[in-house]
């Protein structure tokens, strides 16, 4: 798990997570109120979702919540 703060200086948690049907994400939860998000990650393997998260910056985690979407989890 990763912390950041998007453009806004807001806090953001962000983690590897599965989808319901297999597919692997980068799940963005909030530290305070909000929604969670979701931005897919184009790999095979939970190590290399792992990895890809290890290797971005603060700037390149504001640019995958920019481009995610809401989760749709329960």
């Amino acid at each position: 798990m990763r912390s950041f703060l998007d453009g806004d200086g807001r806090e953001w948690d962000v983690m590897v997570g599965r989808e319901s049907w297999g597919n692997l994400v980068l799940l963005f939860s909030p530290r305070h109120a909000g929604e969670n998000r979701v931005a897919p990650v184009a790999v095979e393997t939970r190590r290399q979702a792992e990895d890809e998260l290890a290797a971005l910056d603060d700037r390149g985690l504001r640019e995958r919540l920019a481009a995610s979407a809401p989760w749709q989890g329960g």
